[in-house]
């Protein structure tokens, strides 16, 4: 508190002999109780001085979060963009690439699915990623289990249309009615689905949602920025065009 105290006192006077001695001693009672009283004046009198002082702060965050979230992005390249047990779209060599966190549960997911694969349908210079990021139910697990069992990308894409167009409910049922749609073995997938290998690759994904904090569904890594919730068109766009600009800019 004291130190708080100090500081505000300080950008609201601009005494800089006041921070180093601030920061170099300890205040007594008296000096505390005096300087708490100034503060308390000051800003009755300017209330605007608090609010610069914390929307200062708040940008500073925000700034540090921003930074922070794009050296976890650069660090995790490999398994964020290029994981070979993630299924995607696009050419692998597109100079943008879109990590999608989603959940089969997820109305939000649901939603955006048809704006996202009309934008990917509609360039040639983005690739689309599909990070298996189950948390919603039981089901979202089962599903999302089922998924990373299919053998080729055409099979998964078709099962993920396929649950992304289901508007009712996801259970146990519909999934086995859609593999049985598809003409595939449930009961080999039930017994993949289970092994040590479709875990990894979940908890995998789980640790990298929690280092970009991507808690919920969708969420987007587009470039080195993340952006959760449901995009629209525009706001795809527009990603895809500020990740292309930094790589422009990077390379100058």
């Amino acid at each position: 508190m004291t130190r708080f105290l100090t500081a505000l006192f300080c950008f609201a006077f601009g005494l800089n002999i006041f921070i180093a001695s601030a920061q170099a001693a300890e205040f007594s009672a008296a000096e505390k109780k005096s300087i708490e009283a100034v503060v308390q004046d000051y800003l009755m009198q300017n209330p605007e001085a608090l609010a610069d002082a914390l929307q200062n702060m708040q940008a500073h965050y925000e700034r540090a979060e921003e930074t922070r979230v794009q050296r976890t992005i650069a660090q995790n390249a490999d398994v964020l963009f290029r994981n070979k047990a993630d299924f995607s779209m696009g050419p692998v060599d597109a100079p943008v690439t879109i990590v999608e966190f989603f959940d089969y549960n997820c109305g939000y997911c649901k939603r955006v699915f048809p704006v996202l694969m009309e934008v990917v349908n509609q360039r040639d210079d983005l690739r689309l990623v599909f990070k298996e990021f189950p948390i919603l139910s039981d089901s979202s697990e089962v599903a999302a289990r089922t998924a990373l069992t299919l053998d080729n990308q055409l099979t998964f894409l078709t099962f993920h249309a396929r649950l992304m167009n289901n508007k009712a409910g996801l259970n146990d049922g519909f999934i086995s009615q859609t593999l049985a749609d598809m003409k595939l073995e449930e009961r080999a997938i039930a017994t993949q689905r289970s092994s040590q290998r479709i875990t990894d690759i979940l908890d995998e994904n789980r640790q990298l949602a929690q280092a970009l904090d991507v808690a919920g569904t969708p969420a987007f890594v587009i470039g080195n920025q993340v952006y959760p919730g449901a995009l629209e068109k525009h706001e795809f766009e527009a990603a895809i065009e500020a990740a292309l600009a930094a790589q422009r800019n990077s390379t100058n």
